[in-house]
Formats: structure tokens, C-alpha cells, sequence
């Protein structure tokens, strides 16, 4: 019986996710990491040393030694000698070691050398997967072979062209997948036949033998059909409520033109009325429907809106019809700024106006309010045409004050515009509103002027160097810093202070007289003390001088009496005098 292990059939070559190779047994069920021996070539039967050869995941080979544990690169000397490569190598290395007979004129530099040895291996069509040896059968007998003098370089300018090459092929198979989907997408979006409800196994079986489908894995292709579906879906929904919208539209003009169809009708009615028109087919029932009561709600609202609009456009007709009539008696002098609503509508019958009725009978603003507003609005005229007035005034020069009268004030602006436009009686009656306007700025200054003379009267009472013989000059020195003095005129500062200083002077000279007139009372006082002191000791001498007579003869007696009414008679006269 045959070994299942050494029949070459029996054994299929796997690939690692790490890239390393590995061999799988379908009967006996084994795996191995060695290649067996039935797979074997003949080199790698001759192999009889410890190196083993691999690949590495970018496709390089390496050789590892399992009892040293070493891995390398490049063959090891024994594996050549096997193989009858030692040899060539060193033939390669004699070769390059022989002078050359003349110069390489193109390889200037190193750079130039390598780019020379890389484009052989281009020219040559050295795959990705080709390995060293099998490049050098095709290269060697080349003139550019030799632009590398070593072995080592040659093999490091190969093994970079092939990394190099690995990564452009793994680019334009990127670039190859990439445009695939595009087809795959593109082959998707012109099928006829694809609806939302279409599988992935329907595209399958439609595309299979296209290219670019060949060139994506199936989860690849599941991934790109799931994708498009998924968009094709959302813009076919895009699509659709567009398209609704447009159709709702058009089968609401519909039911605007269609004079058996209002706002009335009944939803049956309207189906069979539209039942043979495209739109309304095309919308499902509940569009439809709700088409309908969209567009009953809009025409409903749309007639309530004119019937307003109709309404409005009559209540403000009948409102400027009596505005009109209250600017018609405004005109004719009926209706003043200061005439009231009870006596105006009494004395003129307002009341029994049409235009009074029609307003009195529909909400909004009443006859009255009217007539409030017209008298705010012959206010503000009343108001600008003062203001016109008094700045055509200013502009002629003229100044009103309160002794200012009308014939002066009519004569100067008769000619006048502005003065025309506004009737006399408005003009008086701004005239003399000016004039009190006027007298009342007079009357205010003259205040003002009062009240600054009072504090000027009182900073002079108060200020102490102020005197009778103080002058203007010398108060202006010591007071002329004051609010008080600094507030009045020059002329009228200069006036009160001469009227102060002479009351000051009036003063002075009474407390003179008063002085005078206490000194002769005291001398007169004293004049009188004297003359009692006299009196008195004159008593006392004539008291003696009766104690004396009562002793003298009668005779002596009668010559004392005659002497005393002489000198009562004298005391008499004296007190005239005083």
C-alpha cells in the first residue's frame, strides 16, 4: 500500500497570513511548515544541510538554519556549492575583476550606474516574483550587467527593484480594483432592469462575466451593490417627493379651473371627476386625498381674506368720507382747536349726516375719535405755523416784545408768502401769543435781574471793608471775584453801589447830629445839678438865716422877705431860659 505522505497528489501548498508557506495533507490530515518531499525539486533533494528556504510576505526568499536558529538573506555557501552556483559567482567575480579594455562613458557617477542597472531589469521585464537567480539567466549577458562592479550591489539594486515593483503593481491593482467599482457602479446605474427590490444575486448573475467584476472579491462586490442600493433608494425617495410636489400642484390648479368642483364637493365626486387624468392616477389615495383638503383649507382662507380685504377697504371709505367732511368745516370756520364734540355735533346736525351714520354702524374708530384726531391734527398745523411765522420773523429782523403791536407786526410781513398762506386770524392770534411769550422772557429777566441786585446789595452789607468813602474801584479789587458781583452788568453794578455807598454816607452823618445832640443834654444835665446844688445850699443858708431872724428885730425881717421874692423872681427867669 502506497504512503499517503509521499504522493505528490495528496498535498496542496497554503499561504500564511503572515506570508509564510505551508503544506496541507487532504488524507492524512497534517499540516507542515517543511515542504515534503514529494514536492521537492531536484536542487532541494541535494539539499542535505540544515538551511531551509521561505518567503516572506512581500514574496523574498530567506534561508533559516533550525539548529544555529540564524536566518539570512542571501544562500548560504553550502546551499551553492549544491547547486553548482559557487561557480558562476566566482566566474562573476573574476569577470569583474579583469580590466576592462575602455571606458564606460555613460556612468558617470554612482547614481548613473544604479539607473543603468535598473533599467536592464525594466528592459529585461524582471517580475516582482522572480527570484535573483532566474532574473540573472536574462541580465547577464547584457553590457549593463557590468555597471555594478560587486555581486552584493547588483543583488541590493535587484531587491530594491523588486520592492519597488511589488509596490507600483500593488498601486495599479488598487488603482484596477478602484475602477472597478466605478464600473460596477456605473454598469448598476444603466441596467434597465434594477428596481429598489433587486439582490445582489440578481446583479450577480447579470454581471459575472464582465472584467471588472472579475477583478473584485465578493464581499468587495456585495459591499459596492449594497452601497448603491442604499443611495439609489434615497434618490429614488428624493425623486418621488419631488415629483409629488409638482403633481400635488398641478391637480390643485386642477381643482381651481374645474367649475364642478368647489370647496363643497364631495370627496367621491372629486374621484370620479379626476379619475381619468394622469396626475391624480399617478398620486396614491392618501396624497390625493390630502391634496384635496389642503386645497379646501387654502380657498377657504383665500375668500375670507377678499371678504376682508372688501370689508376693510369699505369701513376705511366711510371713515375718509367723514374725515372729508370735518376738514370741510374746518375750512368754514366751524370747527376750532378749541371746539368741543357735544357742541359741534349739536349745532351743526352731525348727527343726521350719512357719512355719521355710515361710520356709527361698523366697528373701529368712532365719529369722535375722529374728531379728536382732527383737532390733534389742527394742533400740530397750528403749531408749524407759528413756527413758520416766528422764523420768517427772524429772518426780517424783527423784534417782538411786549410793547410790540399787530399793525406794526401786519404791515412788516403783509407781502409776504408764508404770511399769506395762513389766515389773519391764525396770524393775530400767533402774534399775541408771541408777545406774551415775549413779556413773559421780560418779566423773567427782570427777576433775574432783581434777584442778582439783592445778592450784590447783601455781599456789599456783608463784606466789611465796604464804607462810606470805600470806592468803585477798590470794591471791584476786593469783591470782583464774587458770583454776586460778576453776575450784573458793569452799568448797573456801578449804579447800585453808589446808591449803597450813599446810604452808608446818610447814615453816618445822623449818628453826627445824634452824638451832638447827647453831648448839650449831658452839659445840660450837668448845668442843672449844678443849679440844684446851688438851690440847695442857698435853702439851707436862707433855713439859717430865718433862725437867725426869728432873733432880730421884725424891721430886719421884712427887708429878708423883700430879698427872697427878688431872688424867686430871678430863679424863675433863669428857668425860662433852660
Amino acid at each position: 500500500m502506497v504512503d499517503p505522505a509521499k504522493e505528490p497528489g495528496n498535498w496542496t501548498e497554503h499561504t500564511h497570513s503572515d506570508g509564510r508557506r505551508y503544506y496541507y495533507n487532504k488524507v492524512t490530515k497534517q499540516s507542515s511548515w517543511d515542504k515534503p518531499e514529494c514536492l521537492k525539486n531536484a536542487d532541494e533533494k541535494m539539499n542535505t544541510t540544515s538551511w531551509k528556504e521561505y518567503k516572506t510576505a512581500d514574496g523574498r526568499d530567506y534561508y533559516y538554519n533550525p539548529i544555529t536558529k540564524q536566518s539570512v538573506w542571501e544562500m548560504p555557501a553550502e546551499l551553492k556549492r549544491l547547486r553548482g552556483l559557487a561557480k558562476e559567482d566566482e566566474s562573476d567575480d573574476e569577470k569583474d575583476k579583469k580590466p576592462k579594455k575602455q571606458e564606460e562613458p555613460d556612468w558617470k557617477t554612482p547614481e548613473d550606474r544604479r539607473n543603468a542597472f535598473r533599467q536592464l531589469l525594466e528592459d529585461k521585464g524582471i517580475k516582482s516574483n522572480m527570484k535573483w537567480e532566474d532574473a540573472l539567466k536574462l541580465i547577464q549577458e547584457d553590457r549593463r550587467f557590468g555597471a555594478l562592479a560587486a555581486a552584493g550591489e547588483r543583488k541590493q539594486a535587484f531587491a530594491e527593484y523588486i520592492t519597488q515593483s511589488k509596490k507600483r503593481e500593488k498601486e495599479e491593482e488598487r488603482e484596477k480594483r478602484k475602477k472597478a467599482k466605478d464600473d460596477f457602479i456605473d454598469a448598476l446605474t444603466a441596467w434597465k432592469d434594477l428596481k429598489l427590490t433587486t439582490r445582489y444575486k440578481d446583479a450577480a448573475e447579470h454581471f459575472y462575466n464582465e472584467e471588472w467584476f472579475k477583478l473584485l472579491e465578493e464581499d468587495e462586490r456585495v459591499e459596492v451593490f449594497d452601497d448603491f442600493m442604499d443611495e439609489n433608494e434615497k434618490k429614488a425617495k428624493e425623486d418621488r417627493r419631488k415629483k409629488r410636489k409638482e403633481y400635488v400642484e398641478k391637480i390643485k390648479e386642477i381643482y381651481t379651473k374645474e367649475e364642478k368642483i368647489t370647496v363643497l364637493s364631495r370627496w367621491r365626486d372629486v374621484q370620479d371627476a379626476l379619475r381619468d387624468n394622469e396626475y391624480f392616477k399617478w398620486l396614491s389615495k392618501l396624497e390625493a386625498l390630502t391634496s384635496w383638503e389642503e386645497w379646501v383649507l387654502d380657498t377657504e382662507k383665500a375668500e375670507l381674506k377678499d371678504k376682508t380685504k372688501a370689508k376693510y377697504r369699505a369701513e376705511r371709505k366711510n371713515r375718509d368720507a367723514f374725515r372729508e367732511l370735518l376738514r370741510q368745516h374746518g375750512k368754514e370756520g366751524k370747527i376750532t382747536s378749541s371746539t368741543f364734540w357735544g357742541d359741534y355735533a349739536e349745532e351743526h346736525d352731525v348727527v343726521k349726516d350719512s357719512r355719521y351714520v355710515a361710520l356709527i354702524a361698523q366697528p373701529g374708530s368712532t365719529p369722535h375719535d375722529l374728531f379728536d384726531d382732527y383737532l390733534e391734527e389742527l394742533a400740530d398745523k397750528f403749531s408749524q405755523d407759528k413756527t413758520k411765522l416766528k422764523k420768517l420773523a427772524k429772518s426780517k429782523g424783527l423784534t417782538i416784545t411786549q410793547s410790540s403791536t399787530w399793525e406794526w407786526f401786519k404791515t412788516e410781513l403783509k407781502d409776504e408768502a408764508v404770511f399769506k398762506d395762513i389766515p389773519e386770524d391764525q396770524c393775530k392770534t400767533h402774534f399775541e401769543s408771541l408777545v406774551s411769550k415775549a413779556k413773559e422772557v421780560e418779566e423773567d429777566a427782570d427777576k433775574v435781574a432783581k434777584k442778582n441786585r439783592k445778592k450784590f446789595v447783601e455781599l456789599l452789607q456783608k463784606s466789611r471793608e465796604i464804607t462810606a468813602k470805600t470806592s468803585y474801584e477798590k470794591a471791584a479789587k476786593l469783591l470782583g471775584s464774587s458770583p454776586a458781583w460778576e453776575a450784573m452788568e458793569d452799568a448797573t453794578r456801578r449804579q447800585c453801589f453808589d446808591i449803597f455807598v450813599d446810604q452808608l454816607k446818610i447814615q453816618s452823618g445822623g449818628k453826627e447830629e445824634e452824638e451832638e445832640k447827647e453831648e448839650e443834654d449831658a452839659t445840660a444835665k450837668k448845668k442843672e445839678k449844678k443849679k440844684e446844688g446851688k438851690a440847695t445850699k442857698k435853702r439851707k443858708q436862707e433855713e439859717d438865716e430865718d433862725k437867725e431872724k426869728e432873733k432880730e428885730p421884725p424891721k430886719k425881717a421884712k427887708k429878708k422877705k423883700d430879698d427872697e421874692e427878688e431872688e424867686g423872681a430871678t430863679k424863675k427867669k433863669a428857668r425860662k431860659k433852660g
